[in-house]
This record gives C-alpha cells, structure tokens and sequence, in this order.
C-alpha cells in the first residue's frame, strides 16, 4: 500500500487479540481506504499516513510499540481509554476507563448509527455482547454493561486442546447452512455447541434489555465472525439484526470528532 499524505484525514486503527484493523477517513466521515493484518505481521506493513490518528489497543505493549513504529509524520496521536461519558453516551461500568476501547468504540458507533436500543455484539477472538438502551431523561445512550465469551475459533480449539479425543475443527467449513442443532458426528456437534452458545447469549441479552426498556432491540453486529452469526440469529428468531462493517473503527472516527470539538 503507497502511504498518504493529507492533513485533512485521520487514520483509525483498531488493535485486537489477532488482527489489526485500520480506516482511513477523509474530513467529511467517509472511509477511503482500510486493511487487516494479523499481529504476527504488524512489523512488515505500512500504515498510510495523517495528520492524526486514534488507537483502540486490547492487544497488549508490544503491538502498541510496532504501532509506534509504524506511524510517521506525525505526534497528534490519541491512544483511546473508555471514558465516563462521551458522543451522547454514558458509560455505566464500575471504572470507565476499565471498559475494553474497542467496546466503548462499538458503543459510540452504534448509539450514533440506531439511537436506539441495542445489543452490540464484537464477534472476534473474543466476543462481547454489551447492552445500550436509551436514557429518557436526557435522550442519550445509556450503557448499562455487558457480557464476554470465547469467540467462536476460540471456544472450538479450547475443547480440542483441553480434552485428549476431540478431533481438530477446520474453521473455514463452518457456516450457517452447515451447522446442524442435531449434531450426528463429534465435529458437527462441536460446531453447533460453540455457536449456539453465542447465539443463546444474545438471546438472552436481548430478552435481559427487552424487560428494561420495554422495547425490542436491535442486534448490531460487527467482527471476523459477525456474518456467520447474523445469518444464524436471521435465519432462527425475527429479531432485528443489523450487520456492520467495522463498527470500532466507526466508533474512533466518533471519538475523535468528539474530542476535536472538546478541545476548539
């Protein structure tokens, strides 16, 4: 990828267990330009350059010293903690900025997107499924807290490496159409019992925040497996479900945009 240089865009990078994920966006919002790597092979890419940027980091110090490397041509870096309230959201955990950037991130994006009720769910390496309902005082977003779970590579390969005669799963077999609630050999069933524990968690959450607000939510989706999820919760439930690209890096553009203001 041939680096930018234009003062007017901001560069968002979202650092996860795995992967780094990274938008480029001009002034008026739009993203002109992503990509992905995986951690193992941040060192060996070029990140295009800005006047700005913003960091989600869950990855640990060692990503955020090659991230450090790789950003030239500029100081205006903003590494990203979850605050107590920010973009017409507030944060209800215990200690805000102990609340994951990538999940207040996804927050953000998706008050701003549905303003509305929602589950939020980052399908990752990990997957975090986090309840936003409206507060009717103020009409803002409220985050009233959440869940996190093995993601689906995670809890598959967890049962293999755990146990002595579980048989290996070939991740890129699995999709909605395969998976079988009636499992008939041990790979299928291992298959279906990782999903439908996720699927079953989001149920749950969405029923958990039904009886709260006495609306029903929307399911907002985003992350590595986010397809593979979506398909099953549309294809068993008639529960709304919105499917989102990049919903972190959404999310820091908000942010960003936000603290601007704060600081003019």
């Amino acid at each position: 990828m041939n680096a930018i240089n234009n003062t007017s865009k901001l560069l968002a990078i979202d650092a996860g267990n795995t992967r780094v994920k990274w938008g480029l966006f001009n002034a008026s919002g739009k993203m002109i330009e992503s990509g992905a790597t995986a951690n193992a092979e941040l060192q060996s890419i070029q990140l295009p350059r800005a006047t700005r940027v913003i960091i989600s980091n869950v990855a640990g110090n060692i990503i955020a010293t090659q991230l450090k490397a790789l950003i030239v041509n500029t100081s205006n870096i903003i590494w990203l903690s979850a605050q107590a309230s920010a973009c017409g959201v507030r944060n209800q955990y215990q200690i805000p900025n102990s609340l994951g950037t990538d999940r207040w991130a996804a927050l953000i994006a998706a008050w701003q997107i549905k303003k509305s009720p929602c589950i939020v769910v980052n399908a990752g390496t990990t997957v975090t499924i986090d309840a936003l309902t409206v507060d009717t005082s103020n009409n803002q977003g409220l985050f009233l807290g959440g869940l996190i779970l093995p993601g689906l590579d995670l809890m598959q390969t967890s049962l293999g490496a755990a146990t002595a005669q579980l048989p290996t799963i070939n991740h890129d077999d699995c999709s909605a159409k395969s998976i079988k609630f009636f499992a008939t050999n041990t790979a299928e069933a291992i298959q279906a019992g990782a999903l439908n524990a996720l699927l079953g968690a989001i149920v749950r959450m969405v029923t958990a925040l039904q009886e709260h607000c006495v609306e029903t939510p929307t399911i907002v989706i985003s992350g590595g497996n986010a397809q593979l999820i979506a398909e099953q919760l549309q294809q068993t439930s008639t529960l709304p479900v919105s499917l989102i690209e990049n919903l972190v890096l959404q999310g820091l553009y908000q942010l960003d945009h936000f603290m601007e203001n704060e600081l003019s």
